[in-house]
């Protein structure tokens, strides 16, 4: 692995930030808002301070305008913004009836232009017919890493065909994020894929992967996959779990453990979900003075941070990401934040307003 060196001054990077689209008042986007949905859609957009529905044909350009407000006032240094592929059959044709949601990853790019924070993630269905033209398209672009969601987009990543995708993914130093564990938000074509398990022949051809969620359960009656995670994390170095967004009730059992084994782990939000507090500050890892604090902060994304730190997380999980990505990548973020003088300081001071 190639490490630019004093990533880690960087300072605080998310992982796991969504662009989200539905296609109403822009390009490159589409969504399935389910009915049984709309109850959480409507407390998420209230959450976020979003000043419309997920429906709504200004949806599209709130919801980005709506991040990067709360990226600037956030101590984050940056976040990577997540493109969505199509869930898609063996020959790599679109399956809209098995779909959901769809982000491009054009949309992702014309994104991250808005703001120097934001680094692009693209997400390439391997059995596309250009998946590898795609992922060196993408590289050239400055992808910073790749996310799946196996379970969704139908990708059984252990299929031997995919090797040559994986090794040359693994030769552009760009780390996978995938999804594993419990979802909720958005259907399940292939439950057998929620497990860590499948992610075994990218990890094989010497991808850095990123399970994300560390294999946790979404709801109590998901499969329990946090174990397999905790056991392939022994077996492979190269198997990296994010803390997205490991807050609710459903996550106590595994935050404990996590807490007591931090290693290779990385700071995300999974944003627009928000972190909930209650939890743990039932569990006793808060006070209820850092839990007032926490509950009166808009931020989701300071939020997050901030909760983090109180469970008790090493600093390193917010900035371990930048080892993984590709040094073209990082070396570029670091030239333009030397560009923008006190740029650091800036975020640090804001960062110290939102914890008062």
């Amino acid at each position: 692995m190639t490490i630019v060196a004093g990533t880690t001054a960087l300072g605080p990077i998310d992982v796991h930030v969504h662009l989200s689209k539905n296609g109403r008042g822009g390009f490159g986007g589409w969504s399935r808002r389910r009915w049984i949905m709309q109850p959480f859609l409507r407390a998420a957009a209230r959450d976020i301070g979003l000043r419309c529905g997920f429906d709504s044909v200004h949806f599209d350009e709130l919801y980005l305008s709506q991040l990067l407000h709360w990226l600037d006032d956030s101590s984050l240094s940056a976040a990577v913004l997540l493109a969505y592929d199509w869930s898609r059959d063996e020959r790599g044709a679109v399956r809209k009836d098995l779909s959901d949601l769809y982000v491009s990853n054009n949309a992702v790019f014309a994104a991250v232009r808005c703001s120097p924070k934001l680094l692009p993630g693209v997400s390439i269905h391997p059995s596309r017919p250009d998946a590898l033209d795609e992922l060196e398209h993408a590289a050239e672009r400055g992808a910073a890493l790749l996310k799946l969601l196996p379970c969704v987009q139908n990708i059984d990543c252990n299929q031997p065909r995919y090797a040559k995708f994986w090794t040359r993914l693994a030769e552009l130093h760009l780390p996978l994020l995938a999804h594993t564990g419990g979802e909720f938000c958005v259907r399940s074509c292939r439950n057998d894929l929620k497990s860590p398990r499948c992610l075994r022949l990218p990890l094989e051809c010497g991808v850095n992967v990123i399970a994300a969620h560390c294999a946790t359960r979404a709801l109590p009656w998901d499969g329990d996959h946090f174990t397999e995670f905790i056991e392939m994390r022994r077996q492979h170095p190269n198997l990296y779990g994010d803390l997205s967004p490991l807050s609710h009730i459903t996550h106590l059992a595994s935050l404990e453990r996590l807490r007591r084994e931090p290693e290779r782990l990385l700071h995300g939000t999974d944003y627009p979900v928000v972190s909930a507090v209650f939890p743990s500050r039932l569990k006793g890892w808060i006070s209820r003075e850092q839990a007032r604090q926490l509950n009166r902060m808009a931020n989701p994304l300071e939020k997050k941070i901030r909760l983090t730190r109180a469970q008790g997380f090493p600093e390193r999980v917010f900035t371990e990401l930048w080892a993984l990505l590709p040094p073209a990548v990082v070396s570029r973020f670091a030239g333009s934040r030397r560009a923008q003088p006190g740029s650091q300081a800036q975020a640090s001071d804001k960062g110290a307003r939102r914890s008062e």
